[in-house]
């Protein structure tokens, strides 16, 4: 890539050297931050668009789908208006970089949630320049730096935003660098969402295999009955079909009160939550402990057990490395002799979607341990249950190896992302307006 002739130094460690005829400015001097609603002229029935925290993306738009009418939304939400770039303030929407330039707003008009920081373009900067910006390495790193607040709460300040330093070229070169950055990050974005693609194929292929692996067996030659259930069809005529009550118990976790400091103890059992549950994760420690002071036998789930997540989101697992307690929204699935250790992680895999099909439609989906208790399970000979776990250990070690690969790539191209924006606004690199 092409540097600028010359350059000077700017007197900011973190900026170093700038093209010799930028400016170096304060952002307070090309923003209007944060502008007053009392601007506003018009009546009081006036249609605007409407953007909670959600509607903001990643990608420079707002997903605009609520309208309200002024009155409603006057006092008590954030007012921008066509042009104006939003930034999330609060963490952690603002590591994130939820950020957008506000367009084809109703009436030309928004209010949206209190979260945002309002940043209109002077006439020295062009607004998409200007998103650039506050979407460099430099901008969020500091910003990230300068947040206060405690946990969950903390904020990007206005005076950070204020007087964040930028190397400000000449607005017709700004204009080239933000057409030159949609036109790379386009083409940078699709490459991303081609790996994501891949990713998604992946996990398709994977449950395929594991499915049929777990319901048809490995000999395709093999003669076939019908298992009398929907979702099992044909299965090995050898095989037994039976209620995973007969296979194992199923165990619903608990939280204990969080005013009985005994409860919490940094030597006791893993605490397992939602949180630490992904396909196959196998859970060997988490941030918190329980002590077993007060504790009901029956909540200690044993080593080996399936833990499935069956309250928000149906169906995330792990396997229990060790004996570990669990959070009400978990159910553990401890198997008896029937069951191959290996093989019972995929059975619950394969059982996934019907795990979700019979989940309650309640604003929380909730599966409870009776409806799963009396779901129907296909169970092949042990024998052949250690057969079939051995090949899906093969199987998905290769789809996971070339997922593992696909991530790096995307990881690259998103650091390439994120240099190439800090190298434009930067002048590190030169554009043009060709």
């Amino acid at each position: 890539m092409n540097r600028y002739e010359t350059y000077k130094d700017s007197g900011i460690p973190w900026l170093g050297e700038v093209p010799e005829h930028w400016e170096v400015k304060r952002l307070r001097f090309t923003v209007n931050l944060n502008p007053v609603k009392s601007e506003l002229d018009i009546p009081e029935d006036t249609l605007v668009s409407f953007v909670p925290m959600e509607a903001v993306n990643f990608d420079k738009n707002l997903t605009l789908t609520e309208e309200r009418n002024l009155d409603e939304v006057y006092k008590g939400y954030t007012y921008f208006k066509n042009g104006d770039v939003v930034l999330a303030k609060i963490t952690p929407c603002f590591e994130n970089g939820k950020s957008a330039i506000a367009q084809n707003l109703t009436n030309g008009i928004a209010f949206g949630t209190t979260e945002l920081h309002v940043l209109r373009s002077q006439d020295s900067i062009n607004n998409h320049f200007l998103y650039y910006l506050i979407k460099s390495d430099s901008f969020m790193k500091i910003g990230e730096s300068e947040m206060y607040g405690a946990g969950g709460q903390k904020r990007v300040p206005e005076k950070f935003i204020k007087n964040f330093l930028i190397g400000l070229p000449p607005y017709c070169e700004q204009t080239a660098i933000a057409h030159y950055l949609d036109t790379k990050l386009g083409e940078i974005d699709a490459l991303i969402d081609k790996q994501q693609t891949l990713l998604e194929k992946l996990a398709e292929q994977r449950t395929a295999v594991i499915t049929h692996a777990v319901t048809k067996g490995l000999n395709p030659a093999a003669p076939m009955k019908n298992s009398g259930v929907e979702w099992l069809g044909d299965v090995p005529a050898l095989w037994d079909v039976k209620k995973f009550k007969h296979l194992c118990k199923i165990i619903t976790g608990y939280t204990p009160s969080k005013n009985n400091d005994e409860n919490y103890d940094e030597n006791g059992f893993l605490w397992v939550k939602p949180d630490n549950l992904n396909d196959f994760k196998e859970i060997s420690d988490t941030k918190e402990k329980i002590s077993v002071v007060g504790l009901k036998s029956n909540y200690l789930i044993p080593k080996d057990s399936i833990l499935v997540c069956s309250i928000g989101t149906i169906g995330k697992m792990g396997v229990a490395m060790q004996d570990v307690i669990t959070n009400q929204q978990i159910n553990s699935f401890i198997f008896n002799e029937l069951v191959n250790k290996s093989f019972s992680k995929y059975l619950i895999y394969s059982a996934k979607g019907i795990f979700e099909h019979m989940a309650n439609d309640n604003v929380v989906r909730i599966l409870n341990s009776n409806t799963q208790k009396n779901i129907f399970s296909p169970l092949p000979p042990l024998v052949e249950q250690a057969k079939i776990a051995d090949y899906l250990d093969q199987e998905t070690v290769k789809i996971d190896r070339l997922c593992e690969t696909i991530n790096q790539t995307i990881g690259r191209l998103k650091e390439y992302r994120t240099a190439l924006i800090t190298q434009a606004v930067t002048g590190k690199i030169k554009v043009t307006d060709e």
